[in-house]
């Protein structure tokens, strides 16, 4: 049997309806050509309602991967077989048009490697972004904006995990994601843009290629609370640690960004909370970076073994 040109991950964890939407959206929208791949970390085993929903779906129970979005994303790599591979977060529904949005994008010359898909809120004015898309600043903050409708694809830096898409060969030549980003995974989305970057690789944003993003609740937490806030310090401290080197300049900038932006949070309280989460955050990110990153900037490419279990599965 051939290869399917699309493999669909999706990753979910403790929401059984979210993912049972996501499916059906699927099995509404795109062809039986199409591989679907759910991993699913629940303590409960959820294999009929995902095949009910999208009855060719692989269903991989993986309980022992709670807590790792990444990981559970590189377990869905060892089965995909598309030549093009996609990620969907369990809370999203896709367009009718989005697999031709997708093919589209990975059609387009000079040809991407990784694209990200257009992933509305669903709130006024989202159409309209007045920054650029999708870029890492020069002092280490990013700019978002993947809910806008520009005119045709843009080029970008990173994408969104929500609704990110990938060429398997440049999946193999990574060696996946990089599977070490905690808590709420923040940035790992970001991190393997920048990869495929850093190896000549394209990166695009594709307004056509659109979902729906219907936020799930958090199993943990809520979304934007003290604990998101935090994790996302740490990683992006060690998102740039990586890209950069400890030593980049870019990393500093960053921190004196975060800092001045205290003055803008509103009212005294709130900027002496906004203070002390950027203090924790950063000094727990600071700490994170010496361990998980190198002066000079890592390579692209993953090392070792889950690595290359990986790299193997996608080349066969």
């Amino acid at each position: 049997m051939s290869d399917p040109d699309l493999s669909v991950c999706i990753v979910t964890y403790e929401r059984s309806a979210f993912m049972v939407r996501c499916l059906q959206s699927l099995a509404a929208h795109v062809g039986d050509d199409v591989e679907v791949i759910v991993v699913d970390a629940s303590a409960v085993d959820d294999r009929a309602a995902a095949v009910a929903a999208f009855p060719s779906a692989q269903y991989l129970h993986r309980p022992g991967l709670a807590g790792w979005m990444t990981r559970s994303r590189n377990a869905a790599l060892l089965h995909a077989r598309g030549t093009v591979v996609a990620f969907l977060d369990d809370d999203v529904v896709i367009s009718p048009g989005w697999r031709r949005g997708l093919d589209d994008a990975f059609a387009s010359e000079p040809r991407p490697d990784a694209v990200a898909g257009r992933t509305r809120n669903l709130l006024p004015g989202e159409e309209t972004y007045e920054l650029p898309i999708g870029r890492l600043r020069d002092d280490g903050t990013l700019t978002a904006g993947f809910a806008s409708l520009p005119s045709g694809l843009i080029e970008v830096d990173h994408g969104i995990g929500a609704n990110m898409s990938f060429r398997r060969e440049m999946l193999a030549r990574l060696g996946g994601f990089r599977d070490d980003y905690p808590g709420t995974a923040m940035r790992e989305d970001t991190d393997i843009f920048l990869r495929v970057k850093r190896l000549g690789g394209r990166t695009v944003f594709a307004p056509d290629a659109v979902v729906d993003h219907l936020p799930a609740p958090h199993v943990k937490g809520r979304r934007f609370d003290t604990r998101y806030k935090l994790y996302g310090r740490r990683n992006h401290m060690v998102l740039l640690a990586r890209y950069a080197g400890l030593r980049s300049p870019l990393l500093r900038r960053w921190i004196a960004a975060d800092l001045r932006a205290i003055r803008d949070a509103g009212g005294l309280l709130r900027r002496v909370q906004r203070l002390g989460v950027s203090i924790l955050g950063i000094v727990w990110g600071f700490g994170a970076a010496i361990r998980q990153a190198r002066w000079a900037p890592l390579p692209a490419e993953r090392a070792g073994q889950d690595a290359e279990r990986i790299q193997a599965a996608l080349r066969r």
